[in-house]
């Protein structure tokens, strides 16, 4: 992560995004700060917290489990308000958030603000929204592929380059069921020639 000192930039995604309008709060700061690829957002340490606007990329978010395990929930590419569950109390260690393509966050400092902020009439009215958009958008992720085989071949289809994928036991990390049942629906594809075996563990779509 890098600040960019940029305070046209800066100005451009407050007033595009109308994120000065989402307090009554006076007096408060934002900056600009960039992250690549592969990155992980943390907006709570042990240092600071702070609330991260998404306004220019894409992440990815997933669910921790206790044993150090992980499994991706949706992906983000609109604007959206990071931070927002940390800030309501949520661990920060259950939800990891990576960057797929290099994100811009304009950022609020907030540990200095949280008395202030919670006082916020309109700041706790976007915070409501928010949180039930994700919980709406991580429930639909759930729930929009009635079957397993649907959930594959739209991930073939539009999140793997080429429509082709490595590694059989990721990917069942990825959907969230067992190699076995990942590999009775690929037997299943490769019969009726909806994809084919590139090589051993590598797929594609036919």
């Amino acid at each position: 992560m890098r600040e960019i000192f940029d305070e046209t930039a800066l100005e451009r995604y407050l007033d595009q995004y109308k994120i000065r309008a989402l307090f009554e709060t006076e007096a408060i700061s934002f900056r600009l700060c960039q992250y690549d690829k592969g990155e992980i957002i943390r907006c709570s340490t042990d240092e600071n917290q702070r609330l991260c606007f998404l306004v220019k990329g894409t992440i990815q978010i997933y669910a921790v489990h206790e044993d150090g395990g992980y499994y991706p929930l949706c992906y983000i590419n609109d604007f959206t308000l990071l931070g927002d569950m940390e800030f309501c109390g949520a661990p920060s260690s259950t939800l990891l958030v990576e960057v797929v393509k290099p994100v811009l966050c304009v950022e609020l400092p907030i540990s200095h603000l949280q008395d202030a902020l919670l006082n916020d009439n309109a700041f706790l009215r976007f915070l409501l929204r928010s949180i039930s958009g994700k919980l709406a958008l991580l429930t639909q992720s759930d729930t929009e592929f009635s079957s397993l085989e649907e959930k594959l071949l739209y991930y073939m289809e539009h999140e793997c380059p080429d429509h082709q994928f490595q590694g059989v036991e990721a990917v069942a990390i990825h959907l969230r069921c067992s190699r076995r049942q990942l590999q009775r629906i690929l037997k299943s594809l490769l019969e009726r020639q909806v994809i084919r075996k590139v090589k051993k563990g590598t797929y594609r779509l036919a």
